[in-house]
């Protein structure tokens, strides 16, 4: 760890410049530094059917990364993945996935339930049709 707070002071820890493709220095809205290639997409915007506006982006700020370091740091939730202003959003935010994953859950299970019952209901009626062949046959 003293080493790597060396290299850091020396200055290849933060700028992380030493050869290959320029890497951007990007901030979360929590305050950690990401060094990251700058993911530049075109895009289009329409109205209408009308193009209202194109150009280019950074795809790494819609990610919600910053070229500066946040005045204002914002909370990391674990449920989402995103950031939140306050402890109570992401209180809310778990409960809310918990809500999805009962009813997720809930609906996986009824969806298992019916393909056994039709799967039976095949089985029968394929039974039925053997034994219909078998007493043809004698």
């Amino acid at each position: 760890m003293k080493m790597t707070s060396t290299i850091e002071a020396a200055g290849f820890g933060i700028s992380g410049d030493i050869g290959g493709l320029k890497r951007t220095t990007y901030y979360t809205p929590d305050g950690r530094t990401i060094k990251a290639f700058p993911n530049i997409r075109d895009y289009v915007i329409r109205r209408n059917g009308e193009v209202t506006e194109s150009g280019t982006r950074d795809a790494n700020l819609d990610r919600g990364w910053l070229l500066q370091m946040p005045q204002i740091k914002k909370l990391f939730c674990p449920n989402c993945d995103q950031w939140h202003d306050t402890q109570i959003e992401i209180e809310a935010c778990k409960i809310q996935q918990d809500k999805m994953i009962k009813q997720f859950t809930i609906k996986t299970k009824r969806e298992e339930v019916d393909k056994t019952v039709a799967l039976e209901q095949k089985v029968a009626e394929l039974t039925a049709m053997v034994e219909k062949l078998l007493e043809a046959k004698k």
